[in-house]
């Protein structure tokens, strides 16, 4: 019995130019499909889609980018739905997302902007939150180069925006570091959303706050993952990257498209 499920992984129009449903849609989307609660982590600095005026002081990128999830935050408050902060960056082409702080954390870190995964790793974890590498495995059109890095404390293994071999090799990557997997949607538009391609995490007991999401991430506690069933079924005895050569930093040599065409 899945009683207290979470989104992980959402964007809103209001703070993603990707996005296409509102912040409020969202609330009701996932309100409606029988949620505890979701976390919103629209795309930060690093992405195309950060929608805050980049000239603008620090304190006011801040307020805009959290636009999206304070409506959503009201509209939880409104309808019973537990919303949550959080972020998600972009280095190159490679994405994570982080959990555990706060505005105001933002407000006192302008140079965010500019860390390496290593040092996000670092900054984050000193905050107290986690860091989790999003969809590692995306094959799109736009992706040319896929880069893997140990700089998380897990790896989102079921994305519904994949498909199911990104998932595959996902999953098989986090089994071969050994970290702790979640799920989420990747949700941009409501519309986009049924039943089966609503992802997440469920827990025994609701949250009282995302510190208890970070720390089941950070101490390896169980919890269950939410996705199809099948989903990253299927072995893979060999991955065409070099995993043991990713050092600390989070750099090794990128896997380009043509590497892993035959797989297709």
């Amino acid at each position: 019995m899945m009683s207290n499920l979470y989104e992980t992984h959402l964007h809103t129009a209001e703070s993603s130019r990707c996005a296409r449903s509102p912040a409020r849609d969202m609330v009701h989307l996932y309100r409606d499909h029988g949620y505890r609660g979701i976390i919103v982590t629209d795309h930060f600095t690093g992405s195309v889609s950060y929608v805050p005026d980049r000239r603008v002081d620090w304190r006011r990128q801040v307020d805009a980018y959290c636009r999206g999830y304070d409506l959503a935050k009201d509209e939880g408050q409104r309808c019973g739905l537990d919303v949550f902060f959080g972020i998600e960056q972009c280095f190159q082409g490679d994405e994570c997302l982080i959990y555990g702080v706060d505005r105001e954390w933002l407000y006192a870190h302008p140079e965010i902007a500019g860390w390496s995964r290593s040092e996000l790793l670092w900054e984050i974890s000193a905050a107290g939150g986690c860091v989790v590498h999003a969809h590692p495995f995306r094959m799109r059109s736009y992706v040319d180069v896929i880069r893997l890095n140990r700089c998380v404390h897990a790896i989102e293994v079921f994305n519904s925006g994949n498909g199911e071999l990104d998932d595959r090799y996902a999953l098989w990557y986090a089994r071969r570091l050994g970290l702790p997997m979640t799920a989420g949607s990747d949700t941009h538009a409501v519309a986009d959303r049924s039943e089966r391609t609503l992802y997440g995490v469920a827990f025994d007991a609701p949250w009282a706050g995302i510190q208890d999401y970070v720390q089941a991430v950070r101490k390896g506690t169980p919890f269950r993952l939410h996705a199809p069933c099948g989903r990253g079924e299927g072995e893979l005895t060999s991955l065409p990257i070099p995993c043991e050569e990713i050092g600390e930093n989070g750099e090794h040599t990128p896997w380009h498209r043509a590497d892993y065409s035959t797989i297709r």
